[in-house]
């Protein structure tokens, strides 16, 4: 028999299981996938600490190379303040000229240095001494088992033991596969069926086994589970899910049970190999370290931030706080994505007359938005929310039909793309039925889908619960007092793009990963209707009756707005809304011309627009649009404090007024819920930048569909958990910098603390430093930055 049969636990590790677990984000499958703060897991740690427990068990710096920071240092982009003024929040003993030096010595190896491992495991101990790469083979068996597991109706046989819990299927798969035993690994199968099937048990079997001590076994048990990082997402997401609905999934438990068994069978395996029991080092348990000796590279990263932010908050104090202009003749509300940015600006160059409007792009509607002939449908709410009802789509039996037919048509088409064995089955058995569809995808000329096709039935909401989404909607968006234009534009945005595993990430976080249409349309249904009007005008809130409400969606790719309903307008509307209509197709050549550089492309090319919009149909393009690369601010504040500014579409925009937010209840969602998610699109943009492949999912060349859950880079191993490289760096230079994000608001600090003390985990962000909050005076000064905790210091000139 071998150990990890025999073993008899004498005590159990639960615990530390539990703290290891907590630390792991949430990966949404690619149907949905939306932005992750990947240090959710660490959020309640200082920003230095964490770090450097991720440097530990993990191996990254969290952060880009010396060289990075060298380039900036030299082209004057982060100066000597910068540098004084971070060392200084940090009450470091250095001098610039210290830092500086330190850089240079840094540069000779081009790398951060990082403290030792928690622990030297079997498999990295057998790797290190004989030259194997047992690390990566327990990675690829365990990804094989679990991507049979989870399939999602991408395999064509299907696993059979998916009834039972994880833990105990894998059992019983493994215990029949001779591919480990084929690789070297002696006695596989028997030691797998000495196992039970209770993952707690086997955890603290195998931790016996292995000698762990209990003050080494989080970061252990931690360090193996960011190994199978993007499985361990995945599961996170699952109990996230289940969470939601206030059940319990403790699958992430049984993934790390088996992760320590592949430990304990090597250990077995190689009795030649002298193993040391991990224990941990002193710096694993100790406490967040002096602020007196911060790691170089964060004080460098701090002087970049500073550096930005000194230039943002020069344009805005430039500005004066702007000033109010004349009744608009429309209003245009967009997603407070980047993105918004540059179109919002491009419309207000060629309608200075209309007001554009930030605000989170599912519109205060969170819905669960049901496709026509369908039961079910999908959540068009941020991922912190659940939707509150459901929302039906209808068409006529044609229009059903079509959409059936399209569906199979897409089904078909998806598994063709996506499988390079089944393709040439699909192609010899439909012959040439799909030469055309072909034919136009490989040449530029498909048409992707823009719309779901048919309207929403907002008719199935009691109209007490129209009137009280309406109502919401409307005072957070500073619109229920007064105010109304008589043509008011509810834009959400998507992004169209051809063979792209990853386009859900290109659509409106706010709306789940996926577009803004169904909550445009539903709040336009809902905004228009009389009844919902005199429920509104009870509570004291008066939508003028000439007042009309159109849905739109931003095509993010090719800066294309398509309005919707255009059949049902009203004679008296058709003018302003044929106006509006025009002004969005000229502001869409100016957001193109504006972006076409970054793509590569020449800003006063004839063919721009088909250049751009080919970019979106083309199967082999790996950078259709940069989605939000980029960003590093985000500011709620009325539009007039930013209105003419150009911020490069980089900084989330959110219309904020304190005058008109009595009670301060949309300050506080503001802060519980548009930043939080800015955040998370934020730190993952950093995640994937300063460790591609931790936090990343590596090249997108060369992809692979696994599972329909996630991809894998190349034909195997983990799940990759964030975005590609391609997402984050062109090539030649980054494209995103990695900047933690600065939260400026127009509102009085003691109002900012009073919700700060409501919401801890929001309070933990600031104080711990994975945001910055300021707060900005009415004229456009940034005036005082907060410490997440009730203190404010002044903002340095």
């Amino acid at each position: 028999m071998h150990s990890n049969a025999t073993t008899t636990p004498s005590h159990t590790f639960s615990t530390q299981a539990d703290e290891s677990l907590g630390r792991i984000a949430p990966l949404w499958p690619l149907s949905r996938f939306v932005a992750v703060n990947p240090f959710v897991g660490l959020s309640d740690m200082p920003f230095t600490k964490a770090a450097g427990v991720l440097a530990r068990n993990a191996g990254t710096p969290l952060a880009l190379p010396p060289s990075f920071y060298r380039e900036l240092h030299g082209a004057g982009k982060i100066t000597a303040e910068d540098l004084r003024r971070a060392i200084s929040e940090a009450d470091a003993r250095l001098t610039p000229e210290e830092l500086v030096a330190g850089l240079e010595a840094a540069l000779k190896a081009d790398a951060w240095e990082l403290p030792r491992p928690p622990a030297d495991l079997p498999s990295a101990r057998i790797d290190a001494e004989g030259g194997a790469r047992w690390g990566a083979f327990v990675t690829e068996e365990i990804s094989k088992w679990c991507t049979a597991y989870f399939d999602g109706g991408q395999a064509l046989w299907g696993f059979p033991w998916k009834g039972v819990p994880l833990f105990a299927a894998w059992r019983q798969a493994a215990s029949l596969d001779r591919n480990p035993e084929m690789a070297g690994l002696r006695g596989w199968r028997e030691f797998v069926r000495g196992l039970g099937d209770d993952p707690a048990h086997e955890i603290d079997r195998a931790a016996a086994a292995l000698g762990l001590e209990e003050s080494a076994a989080t970061e252990v048990f931690h360090s193996l589970l960011l190994g199978i990082g993007g499985w361990a997402g995945h599961l996170k997401f699952l109990a996230h899910e289940k969470g939601l609905q206030g059940e319990q999934d403790d699958t992430l438990r049984h993934l790390l049970a088996i992760r320590l068994v592949y430990e304990c069978a090597l250990q077995n395996a190689f009795p030649s190999v002298a193993f040391t029991a991990p224990t941990c080092h002193a710096e694993a348990t100790a406490p967040a370290p002096a602020p007196a000796a911060p790691a170089p590279q964060f004080l460098w990263q701090r002087a970049h931030e500073i550096a930005t932010r000194r230039k943002l908050f020069s344009q805005l104090a430039s500005l004066g706080g702007g000033r109010s202009g004349e009744a608009p003749d429309f209003q245009a509300v967009f997603c407070i994505d980047v993105r918004s940015e540059v179109f919002r600006r491009a419309l207000e160059q060629v309608a200075p007359s209309g007001k554009t409007i930030g605000f989170a792009g599912f519109f205060g509607f969170p819905i669960e938005a049901v496709p026509a002939g369908e039961t079910s449908g999908t959540p068009q709410c941020p991922v912190l929310l659940t939707p509150a009802v459901k929302v039906p789509s209808h068409g006529s039996q044609a229009e059903l039909g079509a959409i059936a037919r399209h569906k199979r048509f897409a089904g078909a088409w998806k598994s063709f793309k996506n499988s390079a064995v089944s393709s040439f089955v699909f192609v010899e058995t439909l012959g040439l039925g799909f030469l055309g569809r072909m034919i136009r995808d490989l040449t530029g000329h498909s048409h992707p889908e823009q719309g779901c096709g048919c309207d929403v039935d907002v008719s199935v909401l009691p109209p007490e619960t129209r009137v009280t989404l309406a109502a919401g909607a409307l005072r957070h968006m500073g619109l229920a007092k007064g105010g109304l234009s008589k043509l008011v534009l509810l834009c959400g945005h998507g992004s169209m793009t051809e063979n792209n595993p990853y386009g859900s990430s290109l659509d409106c976080g706010a709306c789940g990963g996926h577009t803004g249409e169904a909550n445009a349309r539903t709040a336009a249904e809902i905004l228009n209707d009389p009844v919902v009007r005199k429920g509104l005008l009870e509570q004291g809130i008066v939508i003028p009756e000439e007042t009309l409400f159109l849905a739109g969606l931003h095509n993010t790719t090719t800066d294309e707005v398509t309005l919707f309903g255009l059949d049902s307008v009203p004679a008296s509307h058709r003018k302003p809304v044929n106006s509006l209509a025009a002004d969005l197709q000229l502001a869409g050549g100016i957001a193109r011309r504006e972006r076409a550089p970054l793509l590569g492309l020449d800003p006063i090319a004839v063919g721009l627009d088909g250049e751009v919009a080919a970019r979106s149909r083309d199967w082999a393009q790996v950078r259709p649009e940069w989605g939000l690369a980029g960003n590093h601010a985000f500011i709620a504040a009325p539009r007039e404090r930013t209105r003419g500014l150009d911020l490069g579409g980089r900084v989330f925009l959110h219309d904020y007024r304190h005058d008109l937010d009595g009670g301060e209840a949309t300050l506080e969602l503001l802060l519980i819920a548009p930043v939080v998610v800015a955040s998370w699109i934020n730190l993952q943009y950093f995640g994937s930048t300063v460790d591609n492949r931790l936090f990343g999912s590596g090249d997108k060349v060369i992809h692979n569909v696994a599972g329909l859950l996630g991809v894998h880079e190349g034909n195997g191993g983990d799940l990759k958990t964030g975005l590609p490289f391609q997402s984050v760096h062109d090539g030649r230079e980054w494209r995103h910098e990695p900047l933690r994000l600065a939260v400026i608001v127009e509102a009085p600090a003691e109002s900012i603390d009073k919700v700060l003390a409501k919401h801890k985990d929001v309070a933990n962000l600031v104080a711990n430093g994975w945001i910055h909050l300021f707060v900005m005076a009415k004229d456009g000064r940034v005036t005082d930055c907060s410490d997440g905790r009730g203190g404010w210091r002044p903002v340095t000139a």
